[in-house]
């Protein structure tokens, strides 16, 4: 397949849209480097992956039917990707296999057997999240390289370090990172980075995001968020999609990144159609091959084919900064017109673009709201079907499924008025004109000869299930606290540990303390989990203010931090909080290897998890968290809109606003309080039960409510999370 620079691509058949704003606006232009950075591009289905090798992609990265963090986009059975493989790299175009979920220890067997096999079709690397995966990959099948998926939320040089120790050769940065920032973890050299150029962002932090798997199991972490943060909630009186984020879009930062040496620059979208895909990668090919001469047309010519990609208001994400611009309130697509209802199933509308049967579009009825999506398979003019309909035209649009199985959850349920603004989120006929090349019949007729090998389960997850003892629970209670006036009431309950947020004003209140506290509890000083560049520093002099007074116990929230205290050397005990939590035991005993004492298991387990968990052999000491009101959402966003109250959903559920550290936190107003903890078994390794009282009006009276329940072995205190309902 040819794949040499586009010098005249085909402007596109649409009308054009806004242009794209994006990074380092006055930079020179870029001068020609001898090596520039792997052009990245996803690979969510066939046609998609097609449309990447036509357009000219240096590489793809595309995800296994299981176990990837797009759970909901086409991906590939192990046969596709056999045929795909081999297909790209007839075409010099490398293969990231996306094995990023977390995974569950009743999953563990099924997801090594299809590691391995996996690695042995000849992947470029695997991009992994859960520690537990990376290590059974690094030991068995260390031919192919690990890239650590930005769900590791690896922002600091500490966590590139860290990441290095357990066996990662590459790192996707967090996309909420500045141009300082990322120049400054290049300077560190530790090991190859890449950045994401375009696509969808998350309000939440990559890998710190609890709200879909609050809301009903899906968890982002594991492929099936609900996208939260794309709805509409009231506060204050209006009612807004607050968290919305807009896309990132970074064309004319491709000079500056030309200079890095960065590893790849990686457009987001395995989600995305065809279209997306072509005309995002052709995009930036023409900006990462131009020369001096050839910039200014060529960054023209790439902000037209942007302008015609189907997403929300794009802007370059936190490359400048943060700024109010990256929560517009707009929806997300090309706007096609006003609708009006001409009957149950369909709605009127002039066409401010063309469309095709197969679209992808959206009706929103009001500003704000999510609205309805479905794909075009109906269309008339002037009564009479039609396969495509031109700008200017009166089309009538029939809504529903139509014979489209995929869509009939989305048949308009809740029977929406047709009446509002229409967008067109993606194109359709792409995708079958796609799927019709030479590439997808290749890949599929060496799909068809694919005979999968048997194998065999590696050693560590064929021994013996481990004893448990089932005492009844201790009334270890380690109480969590944001505020040291609280202090005297908590004290009265006989906590075995006090979890202390690492603040100044704590750090310097705590020395009035030492008294009552000298035969009490000891103090773990719990650090935030967003902790950038600035406010390191001052973090770094308080812990070792902290070191100088005697206190040698901390709670971590990144893996960063981990390494960043041990590698203090001062004795300490390091203990990861609930956002470090394992779903299954060698993700537990990775983080020992990093020099945690003991790790929190993760908040989203469900029943079933918990119990197989606890029949395998602890790596250390454990924690469960047990009450509280944890964050939904950990943001580096700072929303500008919001008035003070509550943030309240469609269905009447509240959420608090706060803060930690950099990041900007919700809450639930309703708390968890996971009982079924209550009823055994126990880790055999426990140490103690977390009792998350920030937040709290009446910590003390509280915390012993929480200390009666335990004590019973019974209560309903809160919500069981994922707990009873299981997680997905």
């Amino acid at each position: 397949m040819a794949r040499e620079r586009e010098k005249n691509p085909q402007k596109a058949s649409r009308p054009q849209g806004p242009a794209q704003k994006g990074p380092a606006q006055k930079n020179p232009a870029p001068k020609a480097p001898s090596a520039r950075p792997e052009l990245l591009a996803p690979a969510g289905g066939m046609a998609a992956w097609a449309a990447a090798l036509e357009a000219g992609a240096d590489a793809v990265y595309a995800g296994f039917s299981n176990f990837s963090a797009r759970a909901y986009a086409d991906n590939f059975s192990l046969p596709e990707l056999s045929g795909l493989i081999r297909e790209s790299h007839a075409a010099g175009v490398k293969v990231y296999l996306a094995f990023n979920s977390l995974i569950k220890e009743g999953e563990l067997a099924s997801a090594a057997r299809a590691l391995l096999a996996l690695a042995d079709l000849g992947p470029d690397a695997f991009i992994v999240q859960d520690l537990g995966l990376a290590a059974l990959a690094a030991r068995h099948r260390p031919r192919v390289p690990l890239h650590a998926s930005t769900l590791t939320a690896a922002y600091t040089r500490a966590g590139l370090t860290a990441l290095k120790k357990l066996g990662f050769q590459r790192a996707v940065l967090p996309r909420e990172l500045s141009l300082k920032e990322i120049e400054g973890l290049l300077a560190s050299e530790i090991m190859p980075l890449e950045i994401f150029v375009h696509g969808s962002m998350c309000f939440s932090v990559s890998g710190l995001c609890l709200f879909s798997s609050f809301l009903g199991g899906r968890s982002a972490l594991r492929g099936g968020c609900a996208q939260p943060c794309r709805r509409a909630y009231a506060n204050g009186g209006r009612v807004g999609t607050f968290f919305s984020a807009a896309d990132l879009a970074a064309p004319e930062g491709a000079p500056l990144f030309k200079s890095w040496p960065l590893a790849a620059l990686k457009i987001e979208g395995r989600m995305k159609g065809p279209d997306y895909v072509s005309r995002t990668v052709r995009a930036y090919k023409l900006l990462l091959d131009s020369t001096e001469e050839e910039w200014p047309e060529a960054l023209a010519r790439a902000q037209e084919l942007l302008s015609q990609v189907a997403g929300r208001p794009a802007g370059p994400g936190f490359l400048l900064g943060p700024s109010p611009a990256l929560l517009p309130q707009g929806a997300a697509g090309l706007k096609v017109g006003l609708m009006t209802p001409k009957g149950p199933d369909r709605g009127e509308v002039v066409l401010e673009r063309e469309l095709r049967l197969r679209d992808r579009l959206r009706l929103v009825p009001a500003p704000g709201q999510e609205g309805l999506a479905f794909k075009l398979n109906k269309m008339t003019i002037d009564g009479q079907d039609a396969t495509s309909a031109p700008a200017g035209a009166k089309a009538t649009i029939f809504v529903g499924s139509k014979g489209d199985p995929a869509a009939e959850a989305a048949d308009n349920p809740q029977k929406i008025p047709l009446k509002g603004l229409l967008y067109l989120t993606a194109m359709g006929q792409m995708e079958k004109e796609y799927l019709a090349k030479g590439p997808v019949k290749r890949a599929l007729q060496i799909a068809q000869s694919y005979r999968p090998q048997k194998t065999p389960l590696p050693p560590e997850l064929t021994g013996h299930e481990a004893g448990r003892d089932n005492f009844p629970f201790s009334q270890r209670l380690w109480l969590w606290l944001d505020d040291l006036g609280d202090l005297p009431a908590l004290l009265k309950v006989g906590p075995e540990r006090l979890v202390v947020e690492l603040t100044p004003a704590n750090v310097r209140a705590f020395s009035r303390w030492k008294k009552p506290l000298k035969d009490g509890p000891k103090a773990v000083f719990s650090l935030p989990p967003l902790l950038f560049s600035g406010a390191f520093e001052k973090t770094r002099q308080e812990i070792a203010r902290l070191i100088g007074q005697g206190f040698r116990e901390f709670m971590v929230a990144n893996l960063g931090q981990a390494e960043f205290l041990g590698s203090l050397g001062q004795n300490l005990k390091i203990w990861g909080d609930h956002r470090l939590g394992p779903l299954n035991h060698l993700g537990e005993k990775a983080y020992r290897r990093l020099g945690l004492t003991g790790v929190t298991y993760s908040l989203e387990l469900d029943q079933e998890t918990y119990r197989s968990l606890v029949k395998k052999p602890q790596a250390g000491p454990v924690l469960l968290y047990l009450f509280g009101r944890p964050a939904l959402f950990t943001s580096r966003f700072q929303p500008q809109s919001l008035k003070r109250g509550p943030i309240v959903s469609p269905r009447g559920e509240k959420y608090l606003v706060g803060s930690e550290g950099d990041g900007f936190v919700l809450r639930a107003e309703s708390r968890i309080f996971m009982g079924g903890f209550l009823k055994g078994p126990v880790p055999k390794r426990l140490a103690g039960l977390l009792v998350d009282l920030r937040q709290e009006p009446r910590p003390g009276e509280m915390a012993r409510m929480v200390k009666k329940a335990v004590a019973e072995g019974r209560g309903s205190l809160g919500s069981s999370f994922n707990f009873k309902r299981g997680l997905r």
